[in-house]
């Protein structure tokens, strides 16, 4: 009978089969090496790309809060000599403002038959008071100072009768308005309402009954 030993072909099928394996371990470890480089290489190239567009929006950032705060200084100076140019104009309104409104409506009295004799100016609201030979007057008077760019909003309050000198009746008036000391741009007339009279019209219609 005759035998035959098999041993020394399974041992190198082994070795075979255990270096196959071994070089194959040995490729995939060099793969996931090569890969593992690679992708840090890659991470490493975006987080400097990232860095770089990090450091230019900073840059960005401070060109920006540095032209933010130019302009806050520009408007800081602005509202600074808005308040002094306020101030002076307000200056001038106190103390040429007056004169000028005086001189102005001294300037609008129609003729000698109505004069002032009383007025007061507080802010600027002006009431005056005075004396009349004729209605009329009075409305020319409304009339003249509707025109000047001193006075606004002229409001008769009372035509009354007073007392008569040397036989002459005489009639007591009585009116307010705006003053602009500084003056104010002229505005176009705006028509009256149908069935309204202007304040002027009333005064000139005030009934003989009162004289």
């Amino acid at each position: 009978m005759i035998k035959i030993n098999l041993l020394p072909v399974k041992e190198d099928k082994l070795i075979a089969e255990a270096k196959g394996f071994l070089a194959i371990c040995v490729i995939s470890i060099v793969v996931v090496i090569v890969l593992i480089v690679s992708n840090s290489s890659l991470l490493t190239a975006r987080e400097q790309e990232s860095r770089e567009r990090i450091a230019e929006a900073d840059a960005e950032i401070a060109k920006l809060k540095s032209i933010m705060g130019e302009i806050k200084n520009l408007k800081d100076k602005k509202a600074k000599l808005q308040e002094k140019m306020d101030m002076i104009i307000k200056l001038q309104e106190q103390n040429i403002g007056p004169v000028r409104v005086l001189d102005e409506l001294s300037l609008k009295i129609p003729s000698n038959k109505i004069w002032a004799d009383k007025l007061t100016i507080k802010g600027n609201k002006l009431d005056l008071d005075g004396k009349t030979l004729e209605n009329q007057e009075v409305a020319n008077f409304m009339k003249q100072l509707e025109n000047s760019l001193f006075f606004s909003n002229i409001n008769l309050k009372k035509v009354t009768k007073d007392k008569a000198v040397q036989g002459v009746t005489v009639l007591s008036y009585g009116l307010n308005t705006t003053v602009h000391f500084a003056g104010r741009q002229e505005q176009p007339a705006q028509p009256k309402p149908e069935g309204q009279q202007p304040a002027a019209e009333n005064a000139a219609a005030q009934p003989s009954a009162n004289q």
